[in-house]
């Protein structure tokens, strides 16, 4: 029974630092981070539409995100959104709307 019991408690501590792990790693990933390693590279550091509303933000990602027919830059930026959770989408807008 100890050898069970202490099977049983190693698990969950070793879930618990699985657990621990992957939001470091998503918290790693800050707004400015995901749009200099995503966005940057067609948008440029600075983009136009720096400053514009986080809803504004969004709803134009979400746009581009759910598109049937995306082709060249916009196909390329759909590829890119595929892959962010709602929150790193988020963060992305904060951040562009942070931009001075």
């Amino acid at each position: 029974m100890a050898v069970f019991t202490n099977s049983v408690k190693l698990l969950l501590v070793a879930g618990l630092l699985v657990a621990g792990s992957a939001v470091a790693v998503y918290s790693a990933d800050s707004g400015q981070e995901l749009y200099t390693k995503l966005c940057a590279g067609c948008h440029s550091p600075s983009p136009a539409f720096k400053g514009k509303p986080v809803d504004a933000l969004l709803a134009g990602m979400d746009r581009v995100k759910n598109m049937s027919n995306a082709t060249g830059a916009a196909a390329r930026m759909q590829q890119a959104l595929q892959s962010l959770s709602p929150e790193q989408t988020k963060s992305i807008a904060t951040y562009i709307n942070g931009i001075k």
